[in-house]
């Protein structure tokens, strides 16, 4: 109790601690984050035992994904969980400490295979590339002027390239196996990824720039993961509530159905 003292009194000798419970915005990526999710997933996990240490309650609610970035944007919540790097982002919110990386990989059609040493080979190989709007690219992709096709859903884009409309998608591995055993089990006896992953990004809670005290809630909330990711917590968190891949494969209980979003 005495250190959880100590680090809250560094922490908080010069900032501020607010009566009203913080407002934050997430959506359902599961595993990492969801509103049906044992603590809310590991992400979100992570981010309330840094409110706690903070000294700051707070509120989530969970909306979908475009909602939560624009209601955000706007300085309707503080912040928003469960988002990638871009630099457009950087001009509407703060970008503290990363909670943790996730592996990106390109998901295919289980009889195809691709070959290709940089993504200007995947061009020259006609490849038709999907997303979903408004999710961030694996960086360099879209610059090489790769046919891109962007629809409204996950479940959409997994229809398309499972039907050949498409041929690579782009996602985290955790989180497209994840729906495709468990919200989409339609699709998953056509589709696997690629190894290895094509990098790995990070994730945040953003904040916004509207909001009245983002840049300070962006400094303590730094300090705030810095300790958990110091003291092993952070680790232990992740450790208790994030699935591995294999976990996922052989329908291990650690994280149970998400609803569909």
């Amino acid at each position: 109790m005495k250190s959880i003292c100590a680090g809250i009194w560094l922490l908080f000798s010069s900032g501020g601690i607010w009566a009203e419970p913080i407002l934050l915005a997430s959506s359902d990526y599961t595993p990492h984050t969801g509103e049906h999710l044992p603590e809310g997933g590991a992400l979100t996990a992570i981010v309330q035992a840094a409110f706690d240490l903070m000294g700051q309650e707070v509120e989530i609610h969970y909306m979908p994904f475009a909602r939560a970035m624009q209601a955000s944007r706007l300085g309707q919540y503080a912040g928003v969980i469960g988002v990638k790097y871009t630099p457009e982002r950087e001009l509407d919110f703060y970008f503290p400490e990363p909670v943790y990386d996730t592996s990106i990989v390109f998901f295919k059609r289980i009889d195809e295979q691709y070959q290709f040493d940089t993504y200007l080979d995947l061009v020259h190989q006609g490849v038709r590339y999907g997303s979903v709007l408004g999710y961030s690219h694996p960086e360099g992709l879209l610059e090489t002027r790769i046919r891109h096709y962007q629809v409204a859903s996950e479940e959409q884009l997994f229809r398309l390239l499972s039907a050949g409309r498409v041929d690579l998608m782009a996602g985290d591995k955790l989180n497209g196996v994840y729906l495709l055993l468990h919200d989409f089990p339609e699709y998953s006896a056509q589709i696997d990824w690629l190894e290895p992953p094509i990098e790995t990004q990070a994730l945040y809670l953003l904040f916004s720039r509207q909001h009245p005290q983002a840049a300070e809630l962006n400094h303590d909330f730094s300090n705030a993961i810095t300790q958990l990711k110091h003291s092993g917590e952070l680790d232990r968190i992740k450790e208790r509530l994030l699935p591995s891949l294999q976990q996922l494969q052989q329908g291990e209980p650690k994280v149970p159905p998400a609803q569909s979003f």
